[in-house]
């Protein structure tokens, strides 16, 4: 009856029990305790060995799956996947957007902060200048932000036809009387003051237009000029501060010399306009040249080339969805995540430390090349025109690493500027701002393989759908919340190979009086460790490239040339295979 040896450990503590009633008592006690103890005892060893006998086959499941894993490790590519994991994209962004909510408390701080700094500089400021305007905007911001490499000043050289540079010099100066108390250009004749790490501009009742309006007398130069000498004398420039010490932002420089004469007794001079591009962008600019100093206004820059408002998401189609609002707000964030994990680039166009003097290159007026890109994109329906000219940028990239390099890289980096629609108000007004209405957006653009036009408008199309302008835009906004000393590190852009701009411009320009401007080529600054600017002008129907290079990268203007002139000659082969795919149909 009883468990295995209770009767007899009780039995012996009975026997051992002394003599008398009350321990006899005693002992029988501790004997029925000692049986109790036994049983439980026995019955949580019975428990446990049910419970090892249940988990017995999940234990052999788990063992067996262990030994299958090691010897057929091979097979599997554990290692292989755990490595990709570890190396993909996804992993990266968790990465960078958990140190960005880890640190969210430090940037609201830093942020409040340097709010209550600027409250506190503007006071300060305000109350010591008393020709304080006010803090520059923060895309003004940016541009402001250079080093002795990276000037930022946009270069626009022209060809015009006058009697003389010294009447042209005065009639611009006239021009520029007449314009300086108006509200809309007040914003030309500031100048930029840095404060306590604050931009800000400074407002002159007297304005020396002398320091402005210039002849420009070329040394050891006593004959007509050619494209080599505007070359030099743009590379000389560069080195030159605008006036007041480079606290102006604009400043027009006609030659002394003569560029060629011709029939009518007028003389073509070069016509030299440098621009801080904290005064306003390109468009912004053109328009300046349209509307203050051309004799006539009808031309309007806006329905010409620039990149298209289709490259940025614009408010034509509000979401009322909140789940969509969300989305769109966390596609922004993955956007700007991405922008902080992309790779420089790496070759001979990108990566040394800018030397700071520049080289200047254009190609010669191609009457019939606009017509060209007309007729492909007639013949591609879906094609944008800037579809286009990237594909031709390719081609002028794939030749110049295939003459200057061993290897051609896969893919460069290119910024693309993009123009902001203009706000409602102004645009109902027809009224002009010159402000830095845009954003950047960067590009992709294969160069290995020859004309791959179908994935480059592949690209481009996804450009166009993306979010990342807007983002872009939004960042360089934080241009207004902190000073220098935190922004030329935070936006020291250092991974694209270059920026190309397509720019507009009216059919033709004559200013002052009847002073035809006969040619012109546009020269975008370098920023960051972007030492090379491509530009495609539409001016008095003829399309042409430039290309302004820092030292560092490009050691003659020649080696431009291998870009540019590749750049027209991609054009040409397109429009022949085209036109040869339309006879053949």
């Amino acid at each position: 009856m009883f468990p295995n040896g209770s009767k007899v450990e009780s039995a012996s503590i009975l026997m051992n029990c002394p003599a008398g009633v009350d321990n006899t008592k005693y002992c029988v006690k501790i004997s029925q305790e000692v049986f109790i103890h036994s049983n439980v005892s026995l019955d949580k060893t019975r428990i446990v060995s049910m419970e090892m006998t249940n988990l017995a086959p999940i234990i052999g499941v788990i063992v067996a799956s262990v030994l299958y894993a090691a010897i057929n490790i091979e097979d599997l590519k554990v290692y292989t996947k755990l490595r990709t994991f570890a190396e993909s994209k996804n992993l990266s962004r968790i990465i960078v957007l958990a140190i960005l909510i880890l640190s969210a408390p430090i940037i609201v701080s830093l942020i409040l902060l340097a709010l209550l700094y600027k409250v506190v500089c503007f006071w300060i400021i305000r109350e010591v200048d008393k020709n304080f305007v006010s803090f520059l905007d923060g895309i003004d911001v940016f541009w402001s932000l250079e080093d002795e490499a990276t000037k930022n000043v946009i270069n626009v050289l022209g060809v015009i036809e006058t009697i003389s540079s010294e009447t042209l010099v005065e009639r611009i100066k006239q021009k520029l009387t007449a314009i300086v108390d108006n509200k809309c250009y007040s914003k030309m004749f500031y100048r930029r003051q840095e404060k306590f790490g604050w931009y800000y501009w400074r407002k002159y009742t007297d304005i020396n237009l002398d320091e402005y309006v210039k002849i420009l007398n070329i040394k050891n130069k006593n004959v007509e000029l050619n494209n080599q000498d505007l070359e030099d004398v743009m590379s000389e420039l560069s080195y030159h501060p605008l006036p007041f010490h480079d606290k102006g932002m604009f400043q027009i420089l006609v030659t002394k010399q003569t560029i060629g004469n011709n029939a009518t007794g007028r003389s073509d001079y070069g016509i030299i306009f440098r621009i801080d591009h904290a005064l306003g962008d390109g468009v912004a600019l053109i328009k300046v040249l349209c509307q203050t100093l051309s004799d006539q206004t009808e031309n309007d820059p806006d329905n010409l080339l620039f990149m298209p408002s289709n490259y940025i998401a614009t408010k034509e189609n509000p979401s009322t969805n909140l789940l969509n609002t969300l989305k769109q707000l966390c596609t922004m964030i993955i956007c700007f995540v991405d922008g902080i994990l992309r790779k420089s680039d790496n070759h001979s166009l990108h990566g040394p430390s800018l030397l700071g003097k520049k080289l200047f290159k254009w190609t010669d007026p191609e009457e019939n090349l606009f017509q060209m890109i007309r007729d492909i994109k007639q013949h591609e329906k879906d094609m944008h025109f800037s579809d286009i000219l990237v594909t031709s940028l390719s081609g002028g990239l794939r030749k110049y690493f295939a003459k200057t390099m061993d290897h051609i890289p896969e893919d460069v980096a290119i910024i693309l500027p993009v123009r902001l629609p203009n706000l409602p108000k102004l645009a109902a007004k027809n009224e002009f701002k010159l402000d830095n209405n845009f954003t950047v957006s960067v590009l992709d653009l294969p160069t290995k393989g020859k004309r791959p036009i179908k994935e480059i408008k592949r690209r481009c199309n996804l450009v166009r759908k993306s979010v990342e302008p807007l983002v872009k835009h939004y960042f360089l906004k934080v241009g207004y919340l902190f000073p220098k000393q935190i922004l030329q590190p935070l936006l020291k852009n250092s991974q694209a190979t270059l920026i190309f701009s397509n720019m507009p411009g009216p059919d033709s320009v004559s200013i002052c009086g009847g002073n035809l401007i006969k040619s012109l080529v546009f020269f975008i600054p370098n920023k960051g460790t972007t030492g090379l600017g491509v530009t495609a002008l539409y001016y008095g129907g003829v399309l042409r490239f430039s290309a302004m290079a820092d030292a560092r990268l490009v050691p003659t203007s020649e080696d431009l040339s291998l870009i540019l002139d590749a750049m027209v000659d991609e054009i040409k082969q397109m429009h022949a295979a085209y036109m040869n795919q339309s006879q053949l149909i």
